[in-house]
């Protein structure tokens, strides 16, 4: 099948649309998606964690170099544990069952269990024996995907509380304001009360400091009923360096040839690895009930078996929920993990974070420079944007040629369709990662603000926001935790490190917030009284529901069906594009400079717009920095 079209001209005459060609599937390859053995998923046979049947709990430890391990219950002698088959010790024990707290112990090393579903006493603390919720009886995904409008928020910051309890009761809040969806950051528990969740260490365990486990399966049940799904963050490329004990008593956990920013790399070529991230995964799925997981930084996982483990993670993940919202993060842009069968359903991955069309963007709205991501500001950044529209990924690594960029085209992201892709102009590390913590709306005027908030709204990809966008709400997120001094002082200097060395920034000492005050999380917490106190933030808030309902209307009949083509025309530094879908045509007219332009163009149907526009007959007068959408 031919590929999507692209047409440049320095004149145009009136858009007429020609023969809708079909977009072409990418072909994932026979190695990317493995036959994982998924008994585990439908018998809840989980080989980590404890395992309670009738009056008898066995716990289990993978340790295979372990000459020998005790388990530690709370109030009993210790009791040794026996080995066992594929790298285990196990230790069956009597009236152990929920509620029992537990470690074991190596040596003079005392542990919690790396699979731990709740602990006391933080990350050193004692495991507590848990039986898994009852499933849901959800059969059937809460909406489509083409209808997610993504809030990213952080549990800690989101409320006055900072707990689940705390994001339970301001659920209504995201609802009305035109979210469908919720992506929480990492909530696994990490060492201390502070911190953005990836440094955790026992990821089945949800982080003590903001409530029980039933207290987050009640946030889920709640969202559910409110119509928001819930989609979390999990850490899957690393452990956070405090309290990370499995490195002592298991270094066959990691791989001494893989080096990531975060510390060592996990070894993702042990099958005992690899079966304790998919049953993490099952787990969140299922004893929580989210609809989707977002998969951090994959492009870390550096392992020979990183396509067996993602695509095997994908399938466990489906195992037990056919359409969940699987998303991930990885810079290497490689669409074979996005792609669609002949139902439009995906194979593994259902989108992407979309750092091309952001760092573009932001560069266009803001002029930052490299701050922004955006590679070079020498670059024609109108051709990256036109590219980013259209095709989704600028830098393309199936296109032929070391540098990708908007002047090259039809690469095989250009053949997935438009909701493979979430577009997004912050998030917590765009916003987190700038030595001035400054979110977008303090970086550049109200028109350009409302072009870039238009732009992710009615083009067809899906938009998130971070939590306070809605509002345009001013306050920071800025890099926080709570460590020991040592530790903290460590987090503190790479923090330096990373700001001179990835995110191109001049600073001095003692120009960065110190993580582990806790004034510095205070900085990032949600402003919730602006909205009541601050027209400026209600007519934010006014606008960001309009730019919902405008997509609700406009964007989301058409994205229900099939995308078939798109098509890009340019004249001067403003933009045409077409996508087709089945259903029909949306459109949009842009133009992201200071000053107006005519172009050929004729506007049908009932247009929605950003800034300035008029129509005289074939002729459309786009204002500066306006888009129109039809």
């Amino acid at each position: 099948m031919p590929t999507r079209h692209w047409m440049r001209e320095e004149a145009l005459l009136r858009l007429r649309l020609s023969e809708r060609v079909p977009c072409m599937n990418v072909n994932i390859s026979k190695d990317a998606i493995h036959a994982v053995d998924l008994d585990f998923v439908h018998n809840r046979t989980f080989r980590f964690g404890p395992l309670i049947e009738g009056d008898m709990t066995t716990f289990r430890l993978w340790a295979p170099s372990a000459q020998s391990a005790e388990l530690l219950i709370e109030g009993r002698e210790p009791m040794p544990m026996q080995r066992a088959a594929d790298g285990f010790l196990a230790c069956d024990a009597f009236g152990a069952g929920p509620g029992t707290r537990y470690r074991f112990r190596i040596g003079d090393l005392v542990f919690p269990d790396l699979a731990s579903r709740q602990q006391i006493g933080d990350t050193s603390g004692w495991s507590v024996v848990r039986a898994p919720f009852a499933p849901s009886d959800r059969q059937r995904p809460l909406r489509p995907w083409h209808e997610t409008v993504i809030g990213e928020v952080h549990i800690g910051t989101v409320s006055p509380e900072g707990t689940f309890d705390g994001l339970r009761q301001r659920l209504g809040h995201f609802r009305d304001a035109g979210y469908t969806c919720l992506e929480i950051m990492p909530i696994n528990e990490f060492p201390g009360r502070r911190n953005w969740g990836y440094d955790g260490t026992l990821i089945f365990a949800p982080e003590s400091s903001y409530g029980t486990p039933e207290q987050l399966r009640a946030l889920v049940d709640r969202a559910y009923g409110l119509g928001l799904c819930l989609i979390l963050d999990v850490v899957y490329n690393h452990f956070g360096d405090v309290d990370n004990f499995v490195q002592h008593y298991a270094p066959e956990w990691f791989s001494d040839e893989v080096k990531t920013p975060w510390g060592p790399g996990i070894d993702f070529n042990r099958p005992m690895v690899r079966q304790f991230y998919y049953e993490n995964a099952v787990m969140w799925l299922r004893d929580f009930d989210f609809d989707g997981l977002r998969f951090d930084s994959v492009h870390e996982i550096k392992t020979g078996s990183r396509d067996q483990f993602l695509g095997e993670l994908a399938a466990a993940a489906r195992a037990v929920k056919p359409h969940a919202k699987l998303i991930i993060e990885n810079v290497e842009n490689s669409a074979r993990w996005l792609a669609r069968n002949d139902r439009n359903e995906p194979m593994t991955y259902v989108a992407q974070w979309n750092d091309d069309m952001h760092h573009v963007l932001d560069f266009l709205v803001t002029g930052d420079g490299r701050k922004t991501g955006y590679d070079d500001p020498k670059k024609d950044a109108c051709a990256d944007f036109e590219k980013a529209l259209v095709d989704g990924f600028v830098h393309d690594p199936g296109e032929p040629g070391a540098e990708t960029d908007g002047r090259t085209r039809g690469g095989p992201g250009a053949k997935l369709p438009p909701d493979s892709f979430i577009t997004y102009v912050q998030n917590h590390d765009q916003i987190g990662n700038r030595a001035d913590m400054k979110r977008l709306s303090l970086r550049t005027s109200p028109n350009r603000l409302d072009f870039a908030h238009f732009v992710k709204f009615l083009a067809p990809q899906i938009p998130l926001c971070f939590m306070g966008d809605e509002g345009n709400l001013r306050a920071p997120f800025p890099y926080f935790l709570e460590m020991p001094a040592e530790a903290a002082a460590r987090k503190q200097k790479d923090r330096y490190t990373q700001m001179q060395g990835m995110f191109h920034e001049t600073i001095s000492e003692g120009d960065l917030p110190d993580p582990n005050d806790p004034a510095t999380l205070e900085m990032a917490r949600m402003a919730w009284t602006d909205f009541e106190t601050t027209p400026e933030r209600r007519a934010a808030l006014d606008r960001f529901r309009q730019l919902g309902e405008w997509r609700r209307r406009l964007v989301w009949p058409l994205t229900a069906t099939p995308c078939t083509d798109a098509r890009s025309f340019r004249i001067g530094n403003c933009l045409i594009v077409n996508w087709m879908f089945e259903a029909g045509t949306l459109t949009m007219a842009l133009n992201p400079t200071d000053q107006p332009h005519d172009i050929a163009c004729a506007i049908s149907g009932n247009p929605v717009s950003t800034g300035d526009f008029s129509q005289d007959g074939e002729v459309l007068r786009l204002g500066p920095w306006s888009a129109v959408a039809w």
